[in-house]
């Protein structure tokens, strides 16, 4: 009887560990699909914000406001 029990203890933390390490790597594919689609988002709202930009100053330039050069950027091309 006692074999058996240490047999059995044996399988049972044998299977909590198998399982636990199922989990950490399920979660950490998850997590890395999940990172990899919030990226894939944030580039196409980049490219959409770009070409709906292009296509208002195709449509109507005076329409956009002008954005002012920043100082450093002289006509002397001097920083």
């Amino acid at each position: 009887m006692s074999r058996l029990r240490v047999i059995l203890v044996v399988f049972s933390v044998t299977a909590c560990l198998i399982f636990t390490i199922f989990l950490r790597t399920s979660a950490s594919r998850m997590f890395k699909q999940h990172r990899m689609s919030e990226v894939e988002q944030k580039n196409l709202r980049q490219q959409l914000w770009q070409k709906q930009l292009r296509f208002e100053c195709l449509v109507n330039p005076a329409g956009l406001p002008q954005m002012p050069l920043p100082a450093d950027a002289g006509e002397d091309g001097s920083t």
